[in-house]
């Protein structure tokens, strides 16, 4: 079992390119573009069109939007599949398979997201989107709890970005831009749920180290 966690680390960790292609897909914007007013689904907008929810903003134009979509499609892959070959280092106990399962089930949201980008396929998006923030950042919360008696550190990050990514969800669908603008509250909504992959994949890496040299000398 063990075996699987360092390549179930390593994936969770490659889940972080979710925000290097943002800012590459920022880059090639030719029309005005904001963290605080634009949401990250206009990265992904296969059409150029106004935007209503982005105040000064006319015409939003993504000509990258195939490497945004193909990022959120990449991510509803590597999410699941490090749950899944990581699940041997956590505590074996329920809260934490639910925690797992929570997180896991979150890969169908992405490959709604970006099979049906915001403007050309708005419904499917918003269940997709709706799915990833009704099991992400709860499941962080679960994970927490689980992992507190074994695992300190690991519980503390889940608690935070997990109270922070509902707390994040709850402002976002009232409305409230707390000064970081929409766009800016929507990240604090969604960001939670590939951070703590990318967090607990270095972790995890450190923590089998040991037992990956371990493992080589047996060999």
């Amino acid at each position: 079992m063990h075996q699987r966690v360092l390549p179930g680390a390593i994936v969770w960790i490659l889940a972080l390119q979710f925000f290097v292609v943002q800012g590459i897909v920022m880059a090639a914007w030719t029309t005005p573009f904001s963290l605080a007013h634009n949401m990250i689904s206009d990265l992904a907008r296969e059409t150029c069109g106004p935007l209503f929810r982005a105040p000064g903003i006319e015409v939003a134009c993504s000509p990258q939007h195939a490497l945004m979509n193909a990022s959120i499609l990449l991510n509803g892959l590597l999410i699941p599949l490090g749950a899944w070959l990581t699940r041997g280092r956590w505590p074996d106990c329920r809260p934490m398979r639910i925690a797992l399962a929570m997180i896991t089930l979150t890969a169908p949201g992405h490959l709604l997201v970006a099979g049906w980008p915001s403007d050309t396929g708005p419904v499917m998006h918003m269940i997709g989107a709706g799915s990833i923030l009704a099991l992400g950042n709860p499941g962080l919360i679960v994970a927490g709890y689980a992992a507190w008696g074994e695992r300190r550190t690991a519980a503390i990050i889940s608690f935070l970005l997990g109270i922070g990514g509902v707390a994040g969800t709850i402002l976002f669908l009232y409305d409230i831009g707390v000064g970081i603008g929409l766009g800016g509250m929507e990240r604090v909504a969604f960001y939670p749920i590939t951070l703590w992959c990318g967090i607990q994949g270095v972790m995890l890496l450190q923590r089998s180290a040991p037992i990956a040299v371990e493992f080589s000398v047996e060999s």
